[in-house]
């Protein structure tokens, strides 16, 4: 036994012995030749290797290797695939006899890889992508031999270190290229079930649109023997960003959260806590998604203020002109075409908070937002607690379930300080006062044309202590006092002035696009208006009736050089389109009632000389009968 004993330690000594020695008398760098030649053979690639091989036998099986690259395919730009300054991997010994395997740190320094696809579509690693036909009799008849996480827990990787790695993507077929540059990722031990640190940092770079984004990355990772679930905790991401597209030229984005991956059962990804800061804003909250076969998100998320007009596209000024652009962003009621099957398939429950929003030129505050999204139904709450000295609430639906869409908006803003509302919206004002409104439409369709031609409903207006710009019903009076004077020339003087009112109320039925209004009054101390009519949607049309009427008498001295028109009833008639509304007197109802008065005295006239002779034909023939009677 001890003879045996003597015969085994001797053979463990001479093993070792051969494993110390072997690099000493092995050097790979004999075998260049062997190794570039397999490479041609196997890829029809140049492998080159200008830098030292080396090799370690024990206590760790390891290989290096130092400048080393590869050819790119035939017909693309770059000399080189891939370029590698600096690798090495080094497995322990001992532990594989106990089927372990323990790995040093992997160090990548200054990779170069140039990616790129040609006119054609085809990519300069579709021949390395093609599988032997050996391989591929394999790959069919081989059964499936992904490892376990058993298997991959008798791994121990030391970490990963990448430095100086630089990716190059150029597209031939639209001219578009993109680079990673100085790319960096280190890790710690990766041993699964324990926290693993990474950190990971990169500038990508793009030339269509032109923009640079730095990006940094850091986080503790951590995966379960399973596989089957990820957190990793403590994540920080930075993100400095410049370019063309980019609002205002540059931004800062910042972000903290843990993100939890689990993929048991249906699946969740989560992030919570989560806090994103960008320029001057910061959001905080949760997003989760359920079952990521069929996803289902949940949200809870708060915004303290954001200005979204910054990262609007940028309009055109108009020379000369002072009034701002349009709004961009429109009402559902409004906006494009519907997108059915992606509402359909949606499943969402969430709700965001901003405390202060500006968008369009409106400035609001305390706004909510509640959105709920399932079988094809989408339906928006939306609450706006101080919005120009008033508030706002409104819920809209989206019917997506058949085929034509249907969309419902019931919205109410009250005390609303409706003058300053319109000058940021449109850069001017025609209207002023405290308003109350409300709106309760609906309509179908998938295009603009159809929302307006099938839109029904009600709405209600009401405004306190204000004045309509545009519309000077002073000087459509003093035009009417022209006209009775015989200055029919008059109506061609436009009125510069504004209409101020104490009240201002108005109700609207809505069928087919058509809106009905019949019930328009304004009041003021010195004029009443009421009015009556009609706008089409679907051809812009106005079809409108004003009746102005003094509400007090002329003094002496206006009486004196004009006609009292304080029971006279003016009538205004609108016309034209939404963009130019035509406003004019009816210059011929003006007249007919002004000389109504004198058309009935010349009736009277007409009437009492009628009868005069009627009498005297009457009495003179009562006389011949007497005369005849005796």
């Amino acid at each position: 036994m001890g003879k045996l004993l003597k015969i085994i330690a001797g053979l463990v000594f001479l093993l070792v012995l051969a494993v110390i020695a072997a690099p000493m008398i092995i050097d790979p760098n004999d075998y260049r030749e062997e190794i570039q030649q397999a490479v041609k053979e196997k890829t029809g690639r140049d492998l080159l290797i200008n830098g030292e091989l080396s090799l370690s036998v024990f206590p760790w099986l390891g290989v290096g290797i130092n400048q080393v690259s590869l050819s790119n395919a035939d017909g693309f730009k770059d000399n080189y695939f891939a370029q590698i300054e600096q690798a090495n991997v080094k497995i322990k010994l001992l532990p594989l006899i106990s089927h372990q395997i323990d790995v040093s740190t992997i160090v990548l320094k200054g990779l170069t890889l140039n990616l790129a696809k040609n006119q054609q579509g085809v990519t300069n690693w579709a021949d390395l992508a093609k599988p032997s036909a050996k391989k591929a009799v394999q790959a069919t008849t081989t059964p499936n031999n992904t490892p376990s996480g058993a298997e991959l827990a008798a791994i121990a990787i030391g970490g990963v270190e990448i430095m100086d790695a630089n990716v190059n993507w150029f597209d031939a077929s639209n001219n578009e290229s993109y680079r990673l540059i100085d790319l960096e990722l280190t890790t710690e031990s990766l041993s699964l079930g324990k926290p693993m640190a990474v950190d990971l940092a990169f500038t990508v770079d793009s030339s269509q649109p032109k923009v640079t984004a730095r990006l940094e990355l850091s986080g503790d990772l951590l995966i379960n023997e399973a596989l089957n679930r990820f957190n990793f905790h403590d994540i920080k991401l930075a993100i400095d960003a410049a370019g063309e597209p980019i609002p205002n030229g540059a931004m800062q984005v910042g972000l903290a959260s843990q993100l939890t991956v689990d993929l048991a059962d249906l699946g969740q990804v989560k992030l919570e806590p989560l806090t994103i800061t960008f320029d001057d804003s910061k959001l905080t909250g949760f997003v989760a998604l359920e079952n990521l076969s069929k996803p289902a998100v949940n949200f809870n998320l708060a915004l303290d203020t954001i200005d979204v007009d910054r990262y609007l596209p940028k309009q055109a000024a108009v020379e000369g002109s002072t009034a701002k652009p349009k709004a961009v962003l429109a009402s559902p009621v409004a906006s494009a075409l519907i997108p059915v099957e992606t509402i359909r398939g949606l499943n969402i429950d969430g709700q965001f908070e901003i405390g202060a929003l500006k968008v369009n030129g409106l400035k609001a505050e305390q706004v909510s937002l509640q959105l709920l999204a399932k079988n094809g139904v989408l339906s928006s709450e939306q609450q706006v607690k101080a919005f120009y000295n008033g508030s706002y609430s409104g819920k809209t639906v989206v019917d997506a379930r058949q085929q034509t869409p249907r969309i419902s908006v019931k919205e109410q803003a009250s005390n609303i300080d409706i003058g300053p509302l319109l000058l940021d919206l449109t850069g001017k004002s025609s209207l002023s006062g405290e308003a109350n409104i409300k709106a309760n439409v609906n309509t179908r369709g998938n295009s603009i044309a159809a929302f307006k031609s099938a839109l029904n409903g009600t709405a209600s207006l009401s405004l306190k202590e204000g004045a309509i710009s545009g519309i000077d019903v002073a000087a459509l009076m003093q035009q009417a006092q022209a006209v009775l004077k015989g200055d029919v020339s008059a109506i061609s003087t436009a009125g510069t002035g504004s209409t101020p009112f104490s009240d201002m109320s108005a109700s609207a039925k809505i069928m087919n696009g058509l809106v009905q209004n019949d019930d328009l009054l304004i009041s003021s101390p010195l004029i009443n208006v009421v009015g009556a009519g009609s706008a089409d949607l679907v051809s812009e049309k106005l079809d409108y009736r004003l009746t102005l009427q003094r509400t007090k008498a002329l003094s002496e001295a206006e009486r004196a050089d004009t006609k009292d028109l304080k029971n006279l009833r003016v009538p205004v008639n609108v016309a034209g389109t939404f963009t130019e509304p035509s406003i004019q007197l009816d210059v011929k109802a003006i007249l007919l009632a002004t000389q109504q008065e004198k058309i009935e005295e010349k009736k009277q006239e007409l009437k009492s000389k009628l009868q005069d002779k009627l009498n005297e034909k009457l009495k003179g023939r009562a006389g011949e009968l007497l005369k005849g009677l005796f």
